[in-house]
């Protein structure tokens, strides 16, 4: 079998697996690298949630989805009737706290171009929250847990004074 093959040289097997030795060849395989990673990156879709205020029944008062894809919020959207394209909404039930106070628990869903950062959320929840507790005769619970402390900021330097 080698006598038809030819004499086997391990030198010119060298690198030959991913780059060719033509030059167009290995200018394809560049090409191809370089189209699968635009094309992953440019397919790559996010999600940030979070929950702030936890009642004495575990929920959370405020639940916050901000999503870059469009079918995350459709489908979290799902049970609020709409005319057109979906880009958020807002949810709310009702839960009896203590048997005896009624509070609306809330969800907010939306749509945006590109997601916020974690700490962006986690402020925007917490914001959120103070007005849904305000709106409510209900204790605040948005300091329950954190202390009112942003988690997301650990290694953000105070403002001076």
């Amino acid at each position: 079998m080698t006598e038809a093959l030819g004499a086997f040289d391990a030198r010119d097997w060298r690198g030959t697996c991913l780059a060719p030795r033509t030059g167009m060849a290995s200018s394809r395989w560049a090409l191809l690298a370089l189209a699968s990673l635009v094309i992953l990156t440019g397919c790559a879709k996010s999600t940030r949630m979070a929950r702030m205020g936890p009642l004495p029944s575990l929920e959370p008062l405020v639940t916050l989805v901000v999503s870059d894809d469009r079918r995350v919020v459709e489908h979290e959207c799902r049970e609020v009737p709409a005319l057109g394209p979906i880009l958020g909404c807002s949810m709310w039930r009702t839960i009896r706290l203590e048997g005896t106070t009624d509070v609306k628990v809330m969800k907010v869903v939306r749509y945006a171009d590109a997601v916020p950062s974690a700490l962006a959320i986690e402020i925007d929840v917490h914001e959120l929250c103070h007005v849904v507790a305000a709106l409510q005769s209900i204790d605040d619970p948005c300091h329950v847990g954190n202390n009112g402390v942003i988690q997301s900021a650990a290694g953000i330097a105070p403002l001076p004074r």
